[in-house]
């Protein structure tokens, strides 16, 4: 009977083939179709070479330039340290292909302008085997289609039958042909993506993912070089790169958490009643502060946040740029440069670079949604977050976007309040510091139980619900121009609380009229935070690539202070008040132009590029209500503070406009001056307008002892600008010190008066930055890196200590009325010293089982090297020596981060199931006080290792859910003793003083991945 033309088994493996597969394929046959006479016309192209004693990856790149032609291949087709010369003058194209690849038995096919090569090592005919060896089995032919995880097709993609001299290499559409028979092997590799193995087994049809090495072995990076893409060994300077899924897999919701977890010299921890840190997490690199790290978007310079941290925490009078406004499903990776690099990209980064590289993917999509609680029971999150990629109609176009929301309850973590937390010491009643009246008050009202049973405020996480959405734009306008454009917007909604008020009439903050029980305030706050970067660029015949872009990106927070009062105004004050809005603009517009030159000078390459940059700055501080700055009656009469308590607002001698601008001109050049020999060089000239001007510059080097092995240096010459925060800030502040609520007026430092102090205004930080290190891999298994650095800064501004007027002569005069005053200066300098290593290490049992093991840390140490004197003016009629710097803002800068961080990862995959274990060590911390009239005194916080633990299960390549704990063994920081003020009778109980890892214990969470 005659066989049917398609039989029940191939019409169900039809019906499996996708729309979007059939579309493409419709399209590369149309492709190839309209190529035919592309192909023919560049292989008919007269060309003229001159190559002398090139290795040939070099001399495949010139000859594809001067025919303007695209090679794909696999480095096993090629052998890329092979030395060619070639010398011809007005030849075929075709000619000089079969001139140069048929002596090295390579093949080659074009599709238009795109030319596959390919090793000529497919087996040959069965019966020739036959003279030489015993029969084989038949080997069937075995076909199908490589892609990236991104679903781009791989062209080049190398495929060898293991054990044999069988190979082939992908078509320009990633399709391919070999044989082979049941049971053998297949090997497939290509640069930058993971190699797989796969048995063949009946299936003649075998379809490959490959993945990228990003987190594994050879990462390749664009951040601290503006020379082209090199991986872990190659680089000069040290780069920690964190894929997507490295940062989805932490089981954190907020970016700056997930990048805690995985990057050693990154440090960023929660914090409770501690102002503006409530609304923006502090982030550090290397134990610096948060300012002297700069944040990038696809190498663009990221706004910072708008308020400044008045409190006593690290980033004590620094601004930060708030990373958790940006959905992590819109990034691809997060590159975290650990080098001073203002040089190349400008002020801020003296710590290092933290790049966010974001996701061009299209034509899939990732829905994800997580809900988690604590041990307690309390900080329940709940995060749901979509991303999807469009195409624009042409090929290499990308239209991805994320939309991300999320709410977690705030959590609590103070003990039950107790007026005398250390025997003999000051008894701190809510209606009396007299303990028998204080208890008899107590009683009567019948509000507070007994003391020890019951908790007055909420120190922990803040409640915060955040709506955010982001776009990542390419679209390329012809074959040379791309149009590219990203940004978003982001709304967080942040509800934090401050100290509980006693209601003791004689207590400056207390008014028994209106909570006659005491009251604790609560302290909203909404920023919202949008930006937008658009540009073009080219890459033209000669070479010469040419980018063009301009952004804007805004941040304001707006703040109120609830359930409070304004004491001086008694009876009469609201007990809800709007205190202001803090805003930031930033308008940069930017030119960047560089040139790979291959041979030039000698040299194996070497690339050139200079660049231009605008940027306009804006600071903004608008009053908040009448009521919540007035000065009431009761301020004079009976000695009770002004302004809405817990957050003053802002008043209108204090709202501010101010603007600045700087233009900076770069250059840098990076030359493989050989094959094992790297060096690099920038230079940066910057102008602002407010301060004047400065030069940065880089030198780093790279030495290839072998392959696998380079050392590694860097001396970088950086600057970090005052913000105009810094300069131009003009709050009055209540903060909490030493157990007492203090009203503060920070001064903008155009304020005349403190030129008569001898006070100068705030110039840029200075740094000198070295770096050493050394980089080791074996295959694609084993890799370490290990760098030792110093950081010098001088003339590093500090926010002022506070200045009694009452106790300053040259004070009085000149600030009646006010209690006391602080403001910026560059008064200190620092060196920082330390260690980063990092090692990773992979192994694959089979296609479905593989073990992923890392271990990461740092040690550093920062410390105060030096002091300015104090200005003879401000000292002039006081004897006791006026300090511009104490003991507890060197330990913010000193001991309140952790001095040593280790993380350990190991995960293991088989199957379907996947489970990973982290360690991470968090270094001891110390906190300081300075008591009124008595020595300062310290505690010292212990080091921690915390535990996380994730097991996923995915049902299908669409679906997967992960169970997990982060913090399993529910582990705390130390706790603050009893005897220290601030423990503040139990509202405190770990210090908000120093930033470790947090203090919210044990984190249970579910979460599901759909995949469409």
């Amino acid at each position: 009977m005659q066989k049917p033309l398609f039989n029940q088994a191939f019409l169900l493996k039809m019906m499996k083939i996708s729309l979007t597969q059939c579309f493409l394929a419709f399209v590369l046959v149309l492709q190839s179709l309209a190529h035919n006479g592309k192909a023919q016309d560049l292989l008919e192209k007269k060309v003229s070479v001159n190559l002398q004693n090139v290795n040939m990856q070099d001399a495949i790149s010139e000859i594809g330039k001067v025919a303007d032609a695209k090679f794909f291949y696999s480095s096993k087709v090629i052998l890329s340290d092979k030395k060619i010369s070639l010398q011809v003058q007005n030849q075929r194209f075709s000619e000089v292909l079969s001139q140069v690849f048929s002596p090295l038995h390579i093949s080659y096919k074009v599709y238009g302008n795109q030319i596959v090569l390919n090793s000529v090592i497919e087996e040959t005919k069965t019966q020739d085997h036959d003279n030489v060896m015993p029969a084989m089995p038949i080997a069937d032919p075995i076909s199908g289609k490589v892609i990236s995880v991104k679903g781009e097709t791989l062209p080049g993609v190398s495929i060898v039958v293991k054990g044999t001299k069988r190979g082939t290499s992908t078509e320009v559409d990633g399709s391919y042909k070999i044989n082979a028979s049941k049971g053998e092997v297949l090997q497939f590799s290509f640069v930058g993506y993971q190699n797989q193995e796969i048995t063949v087994g009946d299936n003649n049809e075998i379809n490959v993912t490959l993945v990228e090495a990003a987190s594994q072995l050879s990462e390749v990076v664009v951040i601290g070089s503006r020379g082209q893409p090199r991986t872990d060994v190659e680089r000069a300077v040290p780069v920690d790169v964190l894929s997507a899924k490295e940062l989805q897999a932490t089981g954190q919701v907020e970016l700056g958490q997930m990048v805690q977890f995985n990057s050693p010299s990154f440090n960023s921890a929660k914090t409770g009643i501690n102002g503006v840190a409530n609304y923006a997490d502090p982030a550090t690199l290397r134990g610096l502060s948060p300012d002297q790290v700069l944040v990038l978007v696809d190498g663009k310079r990221r706004h910072q946040f708008s308020a400044l941290n008045l409190n006593v925490t690290v980033g004590l009078g620094t601004v930060v740029t708030d990373m958790n406004s940006i959905p992590s499903l819109a990034l691809d990776r997060v590159e975290v440069l650990r080098d001073g690099a203002a040089a190349q990209y400008g002020s801020d980064a003296i710590a290092g670079i933290v790049n966010l590289g974001l996701n061009k993917s299209v034509g899939k999509g990732t829905f994800k949604t997580q809900y988690g609680i604590t041990k307690m029971g309390d900080g329940g999150t709940y995060m749901g977050a979509l991303n999807y990629g469009f195409k624009l109609g042409k090929e290499k176009s990308y239209l991805n976007m994320t939309l991300h929301y999320q709410h977690a309850n705030g959590t609590d973590r103070s003990d039950f309040y107790n007026p005398r937390p250390v025997a003999g010491g000051t008894y701190t009643g809510i209606y009396s510091s007299t303990q028998a009246t204080d208890e008899a008050t107590r009683k009567t009202r019948g509000v507070w139980g007994e003391y020890g049973t019951f908790k007055v405020t909420k120190y922990g996480s803040n409640q915060n619900t955040a709506y955010q959405g982001f776009y990542n734009l390419g679209y390329p306008i012809n074959d040379k121009w791309n149009l590219y454009s990203f940004g978003g917007v982001s709304a967080k909604d942040v509800l934090a609380y401050g100290f509980f008020r006693v209601a003791n009439p004689s207590n400056a903050n207390s008014t028994p009229e209106i909570f006659p029980d005491g009251f604790t305030p609560e302290l909203p706050g909404k920023t919202i935070d949008y930006s937008s970067v658009v540009g073009l660029n080219r890459k033209v015949i000669d070479g010469w690539n040419l980018d063009f872009s301009a952004g804007y990106g805004y941040n304001y927070l707006d703040l109120w202070a609830n359930n409070t009062v304004n004491p001086s105004m008694g009876a009469s004050s609201p007990t809800d008040f709007y205190v202001g809005r803090s805003a930031v603009g930033q308008t940069t517009l930017e030119t960047n132009i560089s040139k790979n030159f291959k041979g030039l000078l000698g040299t194996k390459n070497t690339n050139i590029a200079f660049g231009s940059q605008f940027r306009a700055e804006q600071f903004l501080l608008k009053q908040g209500s009448p009521e919540s700055h007035q000065v009431g009656p009761l301020a004079t009469s009976k000695n009770k503070a002004p302004g809405s308590s817990g957050r003053p607002g802002i008043a209108p001698a204090d709202e501010t406009d101010a603007t600045r601008n700087n233009i900076g001109v770069y250059a840098d050049v990076e030359s493989d001056i050989t094959n094992k020999f790297l060096i690099a060089a920038a230079l940066r000239y910057e102008n602002y307008s407010d301060f004047g001007s400065n030069v940065s510059g880089k030198l780093a080097a790279r030495l290839k002892l072998s392959e696998n092995i380079s050392i590694r240096g860097s001396i970088n010459k950086g600057f970090r600008a005052p913000s105009l925060q810094q300069t131009y800030n003009s709050v009055t502040t209540s903060t909490v010190q030493a157990g007492a609520i203090i009203q503060t007026k920070q001064l903008p430092n155009s304020d005349p008066r403190l030129a008569q102090l001898g006070i100068e205004k705030p110039k840029a930080e200075n740094s000198l930055n070295y770096n050493l290190g050394i980089t080791a891999k074996a295959g694609d298994k084993f890799l370490f890196t290990l760098d030792a650095y110093q950081i010098d800064i001088t003339d590093r501004i500090i926010l002022s200590e506070r200045m009694i007027v009452n106790s300053i002569a040259a004070l009085k005069p000149l600030f009646p009325g006010i209690s006391e005053i602080r403001f910026f200066t560059n008064h200190i300098n620092t060196r920082t010293r330390g260690i980063d290593f990092v090692t990773t290490f992979n192994h694959k049992f089979n296609s479905k089982s593989k073990l992923t093991a890392s271990l990461a840390l740092t040690f550093n140490e920062t410390k105060l090297t030096s002091q300015k004197p104090t200005p003879s003016l401000l000292q002039a009629g006081t004897s006791t020596k006026i300090l511009m710097i104490d003991t507890v803002s060197i330990s913010l800068i000193e001991t309140a981060q952790p001095r040593q961080k280790i993380l350990a990862s190991v995960g293991y995959q088989i199957n379907k199931f996947n489970a990973n274990v982290r360690a991470s060590y968090f270094g001891p911390v110390t906190a300081w006080e300075k008591p009124v009239g008595r020595p300062h005194i310290t505690q010292t916080f212990g080091g921690k290792t915390l535990i996380d633990v994730a097991l996923t299960y995915a049902f299908s390549p669409k679906l997967s859910i992960t169970l997990g704990s982060n913090n399993i063994t529910d582990v705390y920081p130390d706790r603050v003793l009893a005897n220290f003020a601030g423990y503040t009778n139990g509202q405190i109980p770990f210090t908000r003083n120093a930033n470790q890892f947090g203090f919210n214990g044990a984190f249970y969470y579910v979460n599901a991945t759909i995949n469409f």
